[in-house]
């Protein structure tokens, strides 16, 4: 067990999924070590051989020289996808300083702490950590319902002197306590709301206290509530994913939670709207890639999708070729939204192999790219399509391509004498790309009708003088 250290960091829901973390890179910063750390440490403690290998890297860039490793202040107040500065952030550090030749037990026990929630987090002869000051409280009259001893007011900062929008918000965290107290659900969303549109327009040192304030005031016990509520009217769902937003992993991991309770998103699609709307959700979504069930696995592609992260594209080429056509469907739609040119080799595979649905959504997702590079490997993948459905969605994908190499390559279908098609197929196919050309209105287009009203035969000929016409 690593020399003897123990792993007690708190294991999230989604520990049965084992984590997508990258492999290491020697030579990279130790912040960066020291984050995939802390992260696997978090995810999945049980992985000590990777463990050891990080902490291994770790120890050795500060063997000669120490490392001097800042939270730093947010540029807004919602967290940028950086796991490491996420949790020094979640649990108040200001700042660590580690020694040269700092031992291998006392880093893990920062690592340790910082991956979970409660462990306080020491400050050792090697390993010294400086926490967020805490603001002082003021002094206020305890009452039966309200008082210091609520753990939520306890969160609260209190506003420097002269800082007037500070003061303000105080006062609607304070509200918030109050209401969270009550179970005044509606009153907290307000509230929360409030919050998070205000905090971005503090001075930057204030705004880190107040947001790790109000990240802390967002526990399970109050997001939970939320969502139910949320269920319930429909009318509050925006509000509600605009605040969970603002909860960062704890909340994305209790989203991710509801997510996967149903095969289907259904009444829970606030929820998938506001998780894909996180990037630093990252490392909670991604273990799910890997999941035994075929609709959780649906779920990770289609919200690495939407994550809009560069982390997420090897995970989802290494989905592309999974068993259920499901999941390699939602993979497809998933790598269209990234330009990447990692994607463009399993969409340009989805393009001939797999059915005539899995064959038109790879068109579809290669032509999202608007390069005119796609036109061959597109004009190939049409010339070759014998599925109606799937050649028509192909012209299409073709045809969105605003490229003068997408539009040679229709007005070369459209001028193909008999031979590549057989009798009156060959001609409806011809009069489609004729009408797609019509449709897409720009100058290539216009050109390419001119040309084909020039050479082209018979009805194809007609078809492409009264589309120029009109």
């Amino acid at each position: 067990m690593l020399s003897g250290l123990r792993f007690q960091a708190r294991a999230p829901t989604h520990t049965l999924y084992l984590p997508m973390i990258k492999s290491p890179d020697p030579h990279a910063p130790i912040q960066e070590l020291l984050g995939q750390l802390v992260q696997l440490v978090r995810i999945a403690p049980n992985r000590e051989k990777e463990i050891r290998r990080l902490l291994t890297l770790v120890t050795s860039r500060v063997g000669a020289d120490p490392a001097l490793i800042e939270a730093g202040i947010e540029n807004s107040w919602a967290l940028g996808g950086d796991p490491l500065k996420e949790r020094l952030q979640a649990r108040q550090v200001d700042a660590i300083t580690i020694a040269a030749g700092a031992p291998e037990q006392e880093v893990m026990a920062l690592a340790r702490a910082l991956a979970d929630d409660a462990t306080p987090v020491p400050s050792t002869a090697s390993v010294q950590v400086r926490l967020v000051a805490p603001e002082p409280l003021p002094i206020v009259p305890a009452s039966p319902r309200q008082g210091l001893s609520d753990p939520h007011m306890s969160m609260v900062p209190r506003a420097r002197a002269g800082d007037e929008l500070a003061q303000v918000i105080e006062g609607i965290l304070r509200e918030l306590a109050g209401a969270i107290k009550r179970s005044q659900w509606h009153e907290v969303l307000h509230d929360a709301q409030a919050a998070v549109r205000m905090v971005p327009g503090l001075s930057e040192d204030s705004r880190r206290v107040y947001a790790i304030a109000l990240k802390r005031i967002l526990s399970r016990q109050v997001i939970e509530p939320l969502i139910e509520q949320a269920y319930r009217v429909p009318e509050e769902q925006a509000r509600t994913a605009e605040v969970l937003r603002a909860g960062g992993l704890p909340a994305a991991e209790i989203m991710l939670e509801a997510l996967r309770t149903s095969d289907t998103v259904g009444p829970r699609a606030f929820l998938f709207e506001a998780l894909g709307g996180m990037p630093d959700a990252f490392p909670v979504v991604a273990p799910l890639a890997r999941s035994d069930r075929h609709a959780e696995a649906r779920l990770a592609a289609e919200l690495l999708g939407r994550l809009g992260v560069p982390e997420a594209v090897p995970v989802l080429v290494s989905m592309a070729r999974h068993p259920d056509e499901r999941v390699r469907l939602a993979v497809i739609d998933a790598l269209g939204r990234y330009r990447d040119k990692a994607v463009v080799e399993p969409l340009r595979e989805a393009l001939t192999r797999g059915s005539a649905t899995m064959r038109a959504r790879a068109g579809r997702a290669l032509a999202a790219r608007g390069s005119g590079a796609i036109a061959m490997p597109l004009l190939a993948a049409l010339e070759a399509e014998r599925d109606q459905a799937a050649w028509e969605e192909l012209l299409d994908a073709l045809v969105a391509i605003d490229a003068p190499e997408a539009v040679a390559a229709l007005t070369r279908i459209a001028l193909q004498r008999p031979g590549l098609f057989a009798g009156g197929q060959a001609q409806k196919r011809q009069l489609a790309v004729v009408r797609a050309l019509a449709g897409a209105k720009t100058t290539a287009a216009t050109q390419a009708l001119q040309r084909i009203a020039a050479e082209g035969d018979g009805d194809v000929r007609r078809a492409a003088e009264e589309a120029l016409i009109r």
